[in-house]
């Protein structure tokens, strides 16, 4: 039996093109419930190379939703296996797995694929395969589920609204307010947090655990699986219990990722065929199962979007300063108007000193700064104004 043979019932479908399918090359960030599903779908319409990262292992609670897994597998890399699932389901699809942090994968296989495809749970790591999308001219289809919610939203870059455009609006008051809290703090703040939450905790794992990084509830709440390996393991299991207590898991159900994933799959096969087996979805396609209903949210491009908007078009973005203020005050404004909760000054050369005050580094009107961030791919370039 030939490939092409393989898929005789699609082949049919007016506007469809196999040799754009078999030479497209999909990279799913997650291999969680929509991330498996996707993977499945895309593999089993002859995708031609799919590059799958997750640096996750499998655990029993995934096998209720991550079909690609099995009781066997528990304690496995993610990626890995499904990597092998894959090639069992179709031989004749190309697969790559990297059991890796994204934010460390090397450049040249972003550049290799045609699609990014995000499947995350997190918006720290949306928010970085947003910019990437962009500063890279890639399309990105970025899915989400919550018990029997979901929601899709494709950026084309330069075309649709991105990520960040409306990000005051669609992402979480929660998550904006870690998000925009500039981690300037001290133990004993963590402390009096956490004990008015009712919880009683020791104050010495409490000062630890903040040296670690963790200085606010909410970097407890959203703590990412990179940052859990990077520490010890007493500190781990600590913030691990805390997080049972702050944030229970989310609801999640196969029959939503299964929908959230159909979706995606069917918008990378628009992207790939150019648009000539449907329209792109411009805006956040919303799902609510209990409702039946699929609405379509519309998204206007903003052209002041420090990802996709003026910043992108010109390099950077003007910025309101005194040199009467420190290095601190700036980053302090910094992080609220970007929502950045660890920005790094660079001037010219040098990280700059938060008790450093501008006036001392001899800045002047229209100089530019680099913001160093994890929330985006690539430096924000800041042109400052300077107030009198």
């Amino acid at each position: 039996m030939s490939s092409m043979e393989r898929y005789d019932r699609q082949i049919i479908i007016e506007g469809w093109d196999q040799n754009k399918v078999s030479s497209a090359t999909v990279l799913i960030v997650g291999i969680g419930a929509t991330g498996c599903e996707v993977a499945k779908n895309l593999a089993l319409v002859g995708i031609g190379k799919l590059i799958l990262v997750d640096m996750d292992v499998i655990e029993l609670s995934n096998l209720s939703r991550q079909m690609l897994f099995h009781k066997g597998d528990i304690g496995k890399p993610k990626a890995e296996i499904a990597k092998k699932r894959i090639k069992k389901m179709n031989p004749y699809v190309k697969v790559e797995s990297y059991n890796i942090d994204v934010h460390f994968l090397e450049g040249k296989i972003f550049e290799e694929a045609d699609i990014i495809c995000s499947c995350v749970d997190n918006w720290p790591t949306r928010r970085w395969l947003n910019s990437l999308a962009v500063e890279l001219n890639k399309p990105l289809v970025d899915g989400a589920m919550e018990g029997f919610y979901g929601n899709v939203q494709v950026v084309i870059p330069g075309v649709t609204s991105c990520i960040e455009c409306h990000g005051e609006n669609l992402i979480p008051n929660e998550v904006q307010l870690a998000e925009c809290t500039l981690k300037r703090r001290t133990p004993e703040d963590l402390f009096n947090d956490l004990i008015q939450q009712g919880l009683e905790i020791d104050f010495e794992i409490v000062s630890k655990i903040f040296n670690n990084g963790f200085k606010t509830i909410y970097d407890i709440k959203y703590a990412s699986i990179e940052h859990l390996k990077k520490i010890d393991e007493e500190s781990r299991n600590f913030i691990l219990s805390l997080q049972e207590k702050l944030k229970p898991k989310l609801p999640a159900l196969q029959t939503i990722a299964a929908t959230i994933a159909g979706i995606q799959s069917q918008e990378i096969l628009k992207i790939i065929h150019k648009e000539s087996i449907g329209k792109i979805i411009k805006g956040l396609l919303v799902y609510d199962s209990k409702a039946n209903s699929f609405k379509i949210i519309n998204l206007e491009k903003n052209e002041n979007c420090f990802v996709c908007g003026k910043a992108f078009k010109t390099g950077y973005v003007e910025f309101k300063a005194s040199l009467n203020e420190t290095i601190l005050d700036l980053k302090e404004r910094i992080a609220k108007s970007f929502s950045l909760p660890d920005p790094e000054i660079q001037y010219k050369t040098k990280l700059l000193r938060d008790n450093q005050k501008l006036s001392e580094l001899n800045i002047k009107n229209g100089d530019y700064m680099h913001i160093n961030t994890t929330r985006r791919f690539t430096p924000l370039t800041i042109k400052l104004i300077i107030e009198e």
